[in-house]
């Protein structure tokens, strides 16, 4: 195993090294007609706060992957913005996706992003904000990122997106206003696409929207960027509903993890998130460590158990809740693991820090 390692590390140190960049996405941009007459578009914004020229580059992402590249060199100090950009710089006629932006690292707090989008009516513009979120504060395994729907289902249509950062599983949960949970549906994405669920109530979960509903999009595994959009029916205003990413209590009953494996648990998770309490003490002179992940379905059903992103070496033993794990030193003292755990089609995922000795 050692040997592997300074192979590992050997071939690193002779690979020539990349420059870094700061990786923005706006989640959510269209051009094009939509329901009720209405008529869409996205517009950019962008300004430069340093006294050198910054080279952005843009892709657009649909259900297929990225689509297109441009670059737009913004000058010391200037603001330029991009109207209609989907189908100005994308070339799209109609079409909904997200736009990644990507700026030298050095320069991503120097560059300011705005995005809007809007419906043109007789009326005038009515528009809202889509921010642009840098990809490491996307939602990852184990994360619940909860998207509230209008008071009214009456008097606004809720569409709701996501956008895959990598590969990918959600699992969107539909919960009423009385914390009545409706239906479940679990998909999975591939790195770079977007998914946009328009009255996605209806089209993703098969339910009726209520009055403050709230979706929950439970990532198990990848990173996610997911959002909504609250739309008026009568004027065809949107409002955007960030997605706010939060814990929940899970629905698999996690015991916590036998270190010994005598029966008695070294770790629990008292509160039902998902997360146990404290590290788990593992002791690396007795290579390998062993221990048991000890969970079941709600009412002692049993479970699946899996490694999600898996550290070298660490895997479950066959048709066991048993952990055998060559835990590298290099790694440091403290890492987390991540298990996700099935039930009944039903899959949570479970969160094991680990304080190594």
């Amino acid at each position: 195993m050692k040997l592997r390692n300074l192979l590992t590390a050997a071939s690193i140190a002779i690979l020539p090294i990349a420059a870094s960049a700061a990786t923005f996405i706006i989640p959510a941009a269209g051009t094009g007609p939509g329901v009720n007459g209405s008529q869409w578009q996205s517009e950019l914004t962008l300004h430069n706060t340093s006294t050198n020229t910054i080279i952005i580059s843009m892709k657009f992402h649909d259900a297929n992957g990225a689509a297109q590249s441009e670059s737009v060199a913004l000058a010391p100090r200037a603001t330029i913005t991009i109207s209609d950009i989907v189908a100005t710089r994308f070339g799209r006629e109609a079409g909904t996706g997200a736009i990644e932006l990507t700026v030298p690292d050095e320069m991503g707090n120097r560059v300011v992003i705005n995005s809007r989008t809007f419906n043109s009516s007789s009326a005038g513009q009515f528009g809202q904000d889509v921010p642009a979120i840098n990809v490491n504060d996307a939602a990852t395994a184990g994360d619940t990122v909860v998207l509230q729907t209008p008071s009214s289902a009456v008097d606004n249509r809720f569409n709701f997106g996501i956008y895959a950062v990598t590969d990918a599983t959600v699992r969107w949960d539909l919960i009423r206003a009385d914390g009545t949970y409706v239906t479940s549906v679990e998909k999975s994405y591939a790195a770079g696409t977007q998914l946009q669920f328009n009255n996605g109530i209806v089209s993703l979960l098969g339910s009726t929207a209520e009055n403050d509903d709230a979706i929950h999009a439970l990532v198990t595994s990848g990173k996610v960027i997911a959002y909504g959009s609250a739309i008026d029916n009568p004027s065809g205003d949107p409002t955007v509903t960030a997605g706010i990413r939060a814990r929940a209590d899970i629905r698999v009953n996690f015991v916590g993890v036998d270190v010994a494996g005598n029966g008695s648990i070294d770790a629990a998770d008292a509160n039902h998130d998902g997360v146990l309490d404290e590290p788990v003490d593992l002791w690396l002179s007795g290579y390998p460590t062993y221990f048991r992940v000890v969970a079941t379905g709600p009412n002692g059903e049993p479970v699946t158990l899996s490694f999600i992103n898996p550290p070298d070496d660490a895997h479950f033993l066959p048709n066991s809740d048993a952990v055998q794990w060559y835990p590298n030193p290099a790694e440091g003292p403290m890492t987390t693991l991540k298990v996700l755990a099935t039930y009944n089609g039903v899959s949570e995922v479970l969160t094991i820090p680990v304080h190594l000795h």
